[in-house]
């Protein structure tokens, strides 16, 4: 058997039914099976606490007698299904209808241009594929009179690798020359970075613990590491959903530039944890090329400034200790400042890459004020992304956003979200009293 058998599907379909709290005329589960594993949402006569609060009385009790959890013959129904599907997970609702005739088995197949979330299976339709939102395009180049650190110091640097790494190799001009030629037209490694790879190109640079002090890091590789691209802009971004309304905090020192991520923000250290140190090649107009800036993981865009220069960082080990944490700063609200302190490129006629509300990039709408939209043809055409859960604590049914969101495709000509349809055989029905009665 498949999973577009029909036989397939029956035992969790009775399971539903018997499972649902006394009284419930229609019960229905919406999530994935797959890969071994199972997850979804319980709805019964459309409402999900019932059965949280009918399977807690009767957990108690199986917990009191000895006997069989509340869930058990549906979890067995459910890894059933999930082992059929060994490499891929099947989006499904599943109805378990008072009539077990009306009984039905949706299969689900969403296309590329739609994304799940968390609290829904359809989050949000993207209207142009590819597209990121306006802060997440925005380009950065150095001020015209941007100059290193009185700090910078490459020998410095070079002593320190040679003290504590006595046996790095370094890399070759070859690989240096590669490494740049990948950075914006015009832009240069810092004197102080070229040091610094000359002497070691990979390994830990472990320098003596002290407290408040910089203790080292692992130096990134000019080429094969994930963290040359985990902080540019697309590796930031998730879903229009959770970021059109992330912006890059300022920096009240005016030192670091105002942008999600930049290719001109090299990274040349990680602490291990995720977190990046960074020679920022296009520093703010009060800062200076070859700073050293801090991407911490936690923060869903922009950088906090660490030193004036690698050798500071390495030698003086300065920081900066009146920096806010992550906990304060880049967490993407639609309320922070997203000033800039330098030149911004690739922002357009939009301050701070925001669109002006007559010309929307993204909206979050609930399925029936999009199709409100629809009917009336006020869907603007510069909408790149469509939201369908504004009310995370109550998404939308299934039906009704695949219904908004196959019209929202329609739009833009592109594919549909697929709907394959199970229900009971003709020769299995149950129609007439006894089935009725005998049908749970």
């Amino acid at each position: 058997m498949s999973l577009t058998d029909w036989q397939t599907w029956e035992p969790f379909v009775d399971a539903l039914r018997r499972s649902a709290p006394p009284g419930t005329d229609v019960s229905e589960f919406v999530g994935t099976v797959g890969r071994g594993a199972w997850q979804g949402t319980y709805l019964d006569d459309g409402d999900a606490d019932l059965r949280r609060d009918h399977y807690r009385k009767l957990a108690r009790e199986a917990a009191r007698t000895g006997d069989r959890g509340p869930k058990a013959d549906l979890d067995g129904a459910l890894r059933a299904l999930a082992e059929l599907a060994p490499d891929a997970e099947q989006l499904v609702r599943v109805v378990a209808a008072g009539r077990p005739d009306d009984d039905a088995v949706e299969l689900v197949a969403l296309p590329p241009a739609v994304v799940s979330g968390p609290v829904t299976p359809i989050l949000e339709v993207v209207l142009e594929p590819g597209a990121l939102p306006a802060q997440y395009l925005a380009t950065i180049v150095p001020p015209s009179d941007a100059a290193v650190a009185p700090s910078a110091d490459p020998d410095a640097v070079a002593r320190v690798i040679a003290e504590r790494m006595p046996d790095a190799v370094g890399a070759t001009p070859d690989e240096m020359a590669a490494a740049e030629a990948n950075l914006p037209a015009g832009s240069h490694l810092p004197d102080e970075v070229r040091a610094l790879y000359a002497s070691a190109g990979s390994g830990n640079l472990k320098l003596t613990p002290e407290e408040d002090r910089f203790g080292g890091f692992e130096i990134v590789p000019l080429s094969g590491s994930f963290l040359r691209e985990a902080f540019l802009p697309a590796a930031r971004f998730s879903t229009w959903t959770a970021d059109v309304g992330t912006f890059a905090p300022e920096d009240p020192s005016g030192r670091v530039q105002s942008v999600v991520g930049s290719p001109l923000w090299f990274p040349v250290g990680t602490d291990g944890a995720g977190n990046v140190y960074a020679a920022d090649l296009a520093p703010g107009v009060n800062g200076h090329v070859g700073q050293i800036l801090l991407l911490d993981h936690e923060m869903r865009a922009g950088a906090v400034y660490r030193a004036e220069s690698l050798a500071a960082l390495l030698v003086g080990r300065t920081a900066s200790p009146a920096q806010p944490g992550p906990d304060e700063v880049g967490q993407g609200s639609g309320d922070q400042s997203s000033g800039t302190s330098g030149p911004v490129e690739g922002a357009g006629p939009v301050e701070a890459g925001r669109a002006p509300s007559s010309d929307p990039e993204a909206l979050n709408l609930d399925p029936a004020t999009w199709l409100e939209r629809l009917d009336a043809g006020t869907v603007p055409e510069t909408l790149k992304a469509a939201g369908l859960a504004p009310d995370r604590a109550h998404p939308p049914a299934l039906p009704d956003a695949i219904l908004v969101a196959n019209r929202l495709l329609g739009l833009r000509g592109l594919p549909p979200i697929e709907v394959t349809r199970l229900t009971r055989p003709a020769d299995q029905k149950r129609d007439g009293l006894l089935g009725r009665i005998f049908g749970r």
